[in-house]
């Protein structure tokens, strides 16, 4: 295969948010990428998805800043505040909303119409992008690598390349082909309702909804209660809703996890949680159709990113599958995707040192956020939260946007410190991954209640140490 970065070509497999970004970001560097989707085209589905800072200065640096003045223009961009209440709608806290502060580089919105954003300014600059083709096989050995992929007619073909960067989802072929992982398919415990649709003008007349509807300002507000939490945003001058309301769920999942939801079930349990009017309101006001009911699939973290070549990575979701509650499962898939780019970039030729870069750039960060995720939904559900225990707790009922995570850039990141991770690799520098890995840059330790915690659910706040970390 090739060995000019200028030829240099890399296989990417998914064309969700961190597979598009690989390929426009390798596109820009002057590599080769051919982007493999089996769907047949760009994703038009989905609910509402946030990028704070981290990954949104990623968007806001192509063409310009078109790109992200485009997500800006599509989604939540007139938001004042992020609201907290309980199941008895007591508003608990008052945040100001991520953009409200940060204008240049937070998006939320449709998921479909941001993906088709993105979608459109990869066609715009070249990118090779392959829809209808499903990889059946992964490709790694001393004489090839790529992918067996099967066409809408059902006719499989081989694409080789010098790298394979596999952001296949959390389902991954890649995880048991490339890591040699066995399949699990582990149920967090939670599902989501979620739903978008346009809001009429019968919806304007209800009388609690009717408060999270204003021609001037996006509304954001959050409700947490026992073993539940959720959103309600609307936006784009009042006439756009989305909500999703995280639940416990005992569902087998053992072949898929997203389903058509049932409005009787979402109100079942908006009943037993005693949630109030707005939520009911708002469920009766969604058309049935535009429910969904999707099972959270938890998998635990892998001890390492790379095939056996070194040549293979997986990225995003096929590395690490958040829990919404982490609220940077998609930033961190952009993140990871830049950072791939970039060592490729480097490479020289020599595909296995630049990946091997690469997941030291990775590793920790992504493992504490990505464990953080459980941590932080067991703050939201295992406490009853009044306006006096926030009081005397005010970190932990909160998005955790840290500055160690929203401030993060990783263009500088992955620069700054390529060349100091490659000697080691050179130098075979002893040590495990997570030792030889960058620190993460921080914890979560502000939001712990540890102390009110009793000794039963103790072991519920802490963050799983399946993979040590350095914090």
């Amino acid at each position: 295969m090739a060995t000019q970065n200028n030829s240099l070509r890399i296989v990417i497999v998914g064309a969700g948010f961190c597979g598009l970004t690989a390929a426009i970001e390798c596109k820009l560097r002057g590599l080769n990428p051919i982007l493999l989707e089996a769907y047949p085209g760009p994703s038009s589905h989905g609910d509402l998805l946030d990028f704070v800072r981290n990954a949104g200065r990623v968007f806001e640096s192509w063409d310009g800043g078109k790109v992200g003045r485009k997500l800006m223009a599509a989604g939540v961009n007139a938001a004042k505040d992020l609201e907290f209440y309980n199941a008895q709608n007591v508003l608990l806290r008052k945040d100001p909303w991520p953009q409200a502060t940060d204008e240049d580089c937070v998006y939320a919105g449709h998921r479909g119409e941001m993906h088709r954003i993105v979608y459109e300014y990869a066609v715009e600059i070249g990118v090779d992008m392959r829809f209808g083709r499903r990889v059946v096989q992964y490709l790694d050995t001393d004489v090839e690598r790529g992918v067996v992929v099967q066409g809408p007619q059902g006719v499989e073909e081989r694409i080789l390349g010098d790298a394979v960067l596999a952001c296949d989802d959390p389902r991954s072929l890649a995880r048991s082909q490339l890591l040699q992982l066995p399949e699990s398919r582990v149920n967090s415990g939670y599902a989501i309702f979620r739903a978008y649709f346009n809001i009429t003008d019968e919806m304007r007349q209800l009388p609690a909804f009717s408060d999270m509807i204003k021609a001037d300002e996006d509304r954001v507000r959050f409700w947490v209660g026992r073993d539940m939490h959720g959103f309600i945003y609307t936006w784009n001058h009042g006439q756009d809703c989305a909500w999703v309301l995280t639940h416990l769920d005992d569902a087998d999942i053992a072949e898929t996890w997203s389903f058509p939801g049932r409005k009787e079930d979402v109100a079942r349990y908006l009943t037993d949680a005693g949630f109030p009017p707005i939520w009911h309101e708002a469920l009766a006001a969604t058309p049935a159709e535009r429910v969904i009911d999707y099972k959270l699939v938890w998998r635990d973290p892998v001890p390492t990113w790379l095939s056996a070549s070194k040549k293979c990575a997986v990225l995003g979701d096929a590395a690490h599958c958040h829990l919404p509650t982490s609220a940077q499962g998609a930033c961190q898939a952009v993140e990871d995707a830049v950072a791939a780019a970039i060592c490729l970039q480097k490479c020289g030729g020599n595909v296995a040192e630049p990946l091997q870069v690469f997941e030291r750039v990775r590793f920790n960060r992504s493992h504490v956020i990505h464990q953080a995720s459980i941590l932080t939904r067991n703050i939201y559900h295992k406490n009853d939260w009044t306006a006096e225990l926030v009081q005397e707790f005010p970190d932990s009922l909160v998005i955790p946007f840290y500055p160690w995570i929203t401030d993060f850039d990783v263009f500088a990141n992955t620069e700054d410190n390529f060349g100091r991770l490659l000697q080691d690799i050179r130098d075979s520098k002893p040590g495990t991954l997570e030792e030889l890995s960058l620190p993460a840059g921080g914890d979560y330790s502000a939001m712990l209640l540890e102390k009110r915690a009793p000794d039963e659910e103790r072991e519920e706040l802490v963050v799983s140490n399946a993979v040590s970390v350095l914090s």
